[in-house]
């Protein structure tokens, strides 16, 4: 076909028909602005002749409603400068958007006119808009998301910081993203064990560089901006990178509060809610784990404690100065002990204490200074209170019954005798 071609040429035709070959729209206007001609294979797709074109202004062609657009841009080509500019049009084919550049049509130094080229860039645009729209939506999930979700990459530089990570952390995003999370939200020389953990789940991202979904479920605090420290829930996934990286991203639920109540609620389970010491059911857990530990060879005494005179006290002066000095008598008590040792509130006014590695000698030495600070307290108050406390010794031979009646044995007989402290002496078999 090459003879075509140079048969065009001769005859001068060959700009004509690149011209009107093209998809493109070129098209000239004269210094006021009217089309003085246009080309394109675009006018025959659409059946457009030019005469809808040629001797009109570009309001006339394209609507009233863009006269003002197009003087300022023609009046710019017509100073000199080339304009680029991208907009929708109504066609009557439907919108279309296209991409148009104009310059200056030059004879010599002077300007006779614009030339310009309009391509059609629909396509490329709804294509750009759905990916605008699709990352649009991804940052509003992300921002809106009531969860925390931090992104960083194998060093620990923050590059994914939403809303509420904002609002749990007090940090805003500038504050923390290019920062390294293990400098400022979760400080490694105050939390070592989890940079380790981040360490060891990117290092074994970089062994499997496979995308997974959510590798690894953990709960690690965080250092808010206030000091506060935050427990928080993490369900952690890895994300590829062009460049064979991987970010580690995260999702955090801030589960402080949660596990504040659980405590306080395995606390009222386990304690008295009036005296604050362990219950009866946790006295009694304590006490089989003692007597296991004495089968082993540590020695232990257990103690139960009445309160003598309580009820005369309570009769008195009501029940609110009653609960009062009990709780002042369980004060008391624990002052008395030390810190492995267990005091408990077994219900009433009964108490119970267990003394680890202790010998009876020992316990009654306790015993008699628990006597001592609750009679000084009582001084204090006006009243006369006092305690009958039984002594239980525990050793290799001794079973869980048996310290429990052994005790309670003690303790009434002191009650009964007014002796204030009897140890229970085992009948011999």
């Amino acid at each position: 076909m090459p003879e075509r071609i140079d048969a065009l040429v001769t005859s001068g035709g060959l700009l004509d028909a690149v011209v009107g070959s093209m998809n493109d729209i070129i098209f000239v206007l004269d210094v006021d602005c009217r089309y003085y001609g246009i080309w394109g294979r675009w006018l025959v797709e659409h059946d457009l002749p030019t005469s809808d074109f040629v001797g009109k202004t570009c309001a006339e062609v394209w609507g009233e409603s863009e006269a003002e657009f197009f003087a300022e841009v023609n009046a710019q080509v017509l100073t000199g400068q080339t304009v680029v500019f991208e907009r929708w049009f109504d066609m009557p084919w439907g919108p279309v958007y296209y991409q148009t550049r104009l310059s200056p049509l030059k004879d010599g130094d002077d300007i006779i006119g614009i030339c310009g080229i309009r391509r059609d860039v629909t396509d490329l645009k709804q294509a750009e808009d759905a990916v605008r729209r699709e990352r649009e939506y991804a940052q509003r999930v992300v921002d809106t998301a009531n969860v925390m979700i931090v992104g960083m990459d194998g060093d620990g530089v923050v590059r994914l910081f939403n809303h509420a990570a904002e609002e749990i952390s007090g940090y805003s995003h500038d504050e923390i993203v290019g920062k390294n999370w293990f400098d400022t939200v979760c400080p490694a020389d105050r939390y070592p064990a989890v940079l380790g953990a981040f360490n060891s789940l990117y290092q074994r991202c970089e062994e499997d560089p496979r995308p997974h979904a959510f590798r690894r479920c953990s709960e690690s605090p965080i250092l808010a901006k206030n000091g506060e420290e935050r427990l928080i829930s993490w369900m952690e996934s890895e994300i590829p990178q062009a460049d064979r990286r991987l970010d580690v991203v995260s999702f955090g639920i801030d589960i402080t509060q949660t596990r504040q109540n659980q405590r306080q609620l395995e606390h009222l389970a386990t304690h008295d809610p009036l005296t604050d010491l362990p219950n009866r059911r946790s006295f009694e857990r304590a006490l089989s784990r003692t007597v296991a530990r004495a089968h082993r060879g540590t020695a232990s005494v257990a103690l139960f404690i009445d309160v003598d005179d309580f009820k005369l006290c309570n009769d008195q002066y009501g029940h609110a100065f009653g609960d009062a000095v009990l709780s002042e008598v369980a004060r008391a008590l624990e002052n008395e002990v030390r810190e492995p040792d267990v005091v408990a509130r077994l219900g009433g006014d009964e108490f119970g204490a267990l003394l680890e590695g202790a010998s009876v000698s020992d316990a009654k030495v306790v015993a008699q200074r628990m006597r001592n600070g609750v009679r000084a307290m009582a001084e204090r108050r006006g009243i006369a209170l006092d305690l009958s406390i039984g002594v239980m010794g525990m050793d290799g031979s001794t079973d869980y019954e048996c310290v429990l009646t052994g005790a309670d044995t003690a303790m009434y007989a002191s009650k009964r005798s007014g002796a204030g402290i009897v140890v229970y002496e085992p009948e011999s078999t």
